[in-house]
């Protein structure tokens, strides 16, 4: 199982400051939401796998348990506040994925394509 490219950028989202409370607020529900999706995923696809190694379980736990920490680390509230709305449906929509579209899907959703487009203005080189 790999990383989807998908969960690779909902990653990256958490990287840029918010402006506005209410819309930061709804970003961060946005990252619990697909936080709480991904464990659910998660802990559907190891149940699955027969032939697990021993302390795998407690690895991806771990793992898990790092990304959502990233997902919900949003708390700077700075001058991109552009970027909360596309973050947000990006994040949504990540979240409204099926368990094998999020965990083994190479396509990105629409929402996620237009926060790609927002947050390239916002990217420090």
């Amino acid at each position: 199982m790999k990383p989807s490219k998908g969960l690779l950028l909902s990653c990256m989202l958490m990287g840029f400051s918010a402006g506005a409370l209410a819309d930061l607020a709804a970003l961060n529900d946005a990252a619990k939401k697909l936080c709480d999706k991904s464990k659910v995923c998660l802990q559907q696809e190891m149940a699955a796998e027969d032939d697990l190694p021993p302390g795998m379980a407690a690895m991806l736990d771990n793992m898990m348990g790092e990304l959502c920490k990233q997902y919900m680390s949003i708390a700077t509230v700075g001058e991109n506040h552009e970027i909360i709305e596309p973050a947000t449906a990006c994040l949504n929509s990540m979240a409204d994925k099926s368990c094998d579209e999020l965990l083994n899907g190479e396509e990105t959703t629409v929402a996620c394509q237009r926060y790609e487009s927002v947050a390239e203005n916002y990217r420090e080189y």
